[in-house]
């Protein structure tokens, strides 16, 4: 009851506190918005990880960390469905854009996520990198931000085929 009346207590005050500045409530933001990229496989996980993997070292990237999150859950005696984290880049082309905003350090290197989701589809997403330069005040950067997205789409997409494809 106590947790249920200070709810309605903090949302009261907020609608006062949005009266009496005139500001409007925020639309949610839609759907499609997201700035995560998500690309399904047609491989099962092992396969779609090794291929991220090869794709990424095929472009001349250096991976810095492969992090397991299975692994550490089951550490702690927890169960969770396949899922790594890739980090991997370019310090020459991620270098000159810390330079600008060293808080891309925050987003940088560059990450990969390789999951298996409750059905059993695998799922590759990463950052929308037009999203993470926009956050980060690098509206003036087209061209890494650009080739960077570029990169993390053709490494997922790579990754999802099927040999035969």
């Amino acid at each position: 009851m106590i947790k249920s009346a200070r709810a309605v207590f903090c949302a009261l005050n907020l609608i006062a506190a949005t009266l009496a500045t005139g500001a409007r409530a925020e639309e949610p933001a839609p759907h499609n918005a997201s700035p995560l990229i998500t690309t399904q496989s047609d491989n099962d996980f092992g396969t779609t990880l090794e291929k991220a993997r090869a794709a990424i070292e095929a472009r001349g990237f250096k991976t810095f960390a492969v992090i397991d999150h299975a692994a550490g859950a089951a550490s702690a005696d927890i169960s969770l469905r396949p899922t790594t984290l890739i980090i991997f880049g370019n310090p020459k082309g991620g270098a000159p854009v810390m330079q600008a905003a060293q808080s891309m350090g925050l987003a940088l290197p560059l990450k990969i996520l390789v999951l298996e989701d409750s059905g059993g589809a695998v799922h590759i997403m990463h950052a929308d990198m037009s999203d993470v330069f926009s956050r980060h005040s690098l509206n003036d950067f087209s061209r890494p931000q650009t080739n960077m997205n570029a990169a993390l789409r053709a490494i997922s997409a790579e990754a999802a085929r099927t040999a035969a494809e």
